[in-house]
């Protein structure tokens, strides 16, 4: 399988990367690029910029397969009697809704439909898999529209992340079999084991209004592995929920965070894993099965958050974070598995 990396833009290719890195997560609705190169003539200044624009339209390649579709944030140059090198920061098409502020109102609409509108105004590309509720109530007053879409897609157990045509996709969390199996001294050679109690908090409180029934809402939820007062209240979007979804709401936000704060994090060679037919790119919101014998690991978990690198000396690797797939279901987490025989 072939190692290049490519970026195409404006009808050219740029393959001579000496540093990639490609990053998605399962709670951000845009792609991060890092791209670095060392010119080899220091004097030639006909690259000097390599013909970016705001405007530019990026995509980035792992061979004939298509993995992000960019616009830059930050292109910066750096010179000296030895050395020219670039660096370019970039992200997928939907940071316009991550960091543009936008007044809009909607009533009746089903999610899917919210989600289309909000995306077609900023020519975001948009997927939605399966059926979406309607939302009685959404209005933003001069807010983000990604923060109050991905609250709107937590409320409702769906997730919206980014895809490789740079747009995004509403959908459920998968529950596909795992694509791979990835054993600790087979498949990878060092991991991670992150205990991040930060994230945590000892109960949860969900404040809201339905607008139908005039009448205020209220749904709380306890992590019981926190004994310490340290709460966390937030107010519910202005979509007209009852106690109960702001109840489910407030379970929800427990469940994601505990599973944030335990999670696996480790390394696999390449950007590719072993499918039937051919070897395909690793994905956020597929499942892996992962087995750490030491550790008492032999879970099937959910990828949330995948960063592909690359430089000269190491070639391709993929970073994988993975966690208990209940988290983004408003379940609580299930508890590990003993490894017990290990098949590839």
């Amino acid at each position: 399988m072939s190692e290049s990396v490519t970026v195409k833009f404006d009808g050219q290719v740029f393959g001579t990367w000496n540093d990639v890195e490609l990053s998605e997560s399962v709670d951000d609705m845009c792609a991060t690029v890092n791209l670095g190169v060392a010119l080899p003539d220091v004097g030639d200044m006909q690259f000097k910029d390599l013909g970016l624009t705001p405007n530019t339209v990026l995509t980035l390649w792992a061979g004939d397969e298509l993995v992000s579709t960019v616009r830059c944030d930050r292109r910066e140059r750096s010179v000296s009697a030895s050395s020219h090198s670039i660096k370019v920061a970039a992200r997928s098409l939907g940071r316009e809704l991550v960091d543009c502020q936008y007044s809009v109102s909607y009533s009746g609409l089903k999610l899917a439909e919210i989600a289309k509108r909000l995306c077609s105004t900023f020519k975001v590309p948009l997927q939605v898999q399966g059926a979406t509720a309607v939302v009685p109530e959404f209005a933003m007053q001069s807010e983000q529209p990604a923060n109050a879409l991905i609250n709107a897609a937590r409320a409702a157990n769906r997730l919206l992340y980014p895809t490789p045509d740079g747009g995004v996709i509403l959908t459920e969390p998968t529950a596909d079999a795992a694509v791979a199996t990835l054993v600790y001294g087979q498949h990878f050679a060092s991991y991670r084991v992150v205990n991040d109690d930060k994230l945590r908090f000892s109960e949860y409180i969900v404040r809201s209004f339905d607008y139908g029934e005039s009448k205020a809402r209220k749904g709380a939820a306890k992590d019981t592995g926190i004994e310490y007062f340290r709460p966390m209240h937030i107010v519910g979007d202005r979509m007209g929920q009852s106690d109960g979804a702001s109840g489910r709401r407030a379970e929800l936000e427990r469940n994601r965070r505990q599973a944030r704060a335990q999670r696996i994090e480790l390394e696999v060679p390449g950007w590719h894993h072993d499918a039937p037919g051919a070897a395909k790119v690793w994905r956020i919101n597929t499942q892996v099965r992962v087995v750490i014998p030491q550790e008492d690991v032999d879970s099937v978990l959910l990828i949330g958050d995948r960063t592909f690198k690359y430089d000269a000396y190491k070639g391709r690797t993929t970073q994988l974070v993975c966690m208990d797939r209940a988290a983004f279901v408003g379940e609580p987490k299930a508890r590990k598995k003993r490894a017990a025989g290990v098949a590839r």
